[in-house]
């Protein structure tokens, strides 16, 4: 069998380079994992996929290219959604804190 990961996935969505230091790391918790287990139809298959990602050392790496490059499936312990609506929540500016009156 050939070994697959999320990381080497032929056609995981939009096509882009992967950093190398995520598809050649040692300890990546998707090594050897099938690769349709990160495109799961269920929320059942979504929790399965996100526990692959559990404390795997380069999830933060992995999330921060699916975000960028718009992947889809799983890929940090992240679903596309998830993806999408922190980089929206990221781009709305914080409001001002309120700050009290003073009386003088």
């Amino acid at each position: 069998m050939v070994e697959r990961s999320p990381v080497f996935d032929d056609d995981p969505g939009p096509v882009a380079p992967v950093p190398v230091e995520l598809s050649s790391h040692p300890a990546r918790h998707c090594l050897g994992v099938d690769t349709e287990v990160f495109f799961p139809v269920s929320e059942l298959g979504v929790l399965q996929a996100r526990l692959v990602c559990t404390g795997c050392p380069v999830r933060v790496a992995c999330r921060e290219w699916a975000t960028a490059t718009g992947q889809y499936g799983i890929w940090g312990g992240t679903t596309r959604e998830q993806r999408i609506a922190h980089r929206h929540a990221a781009t709305i500016p914080a409001p001002e804190p309120v700050r009290p009156a003073v009386a003088a």
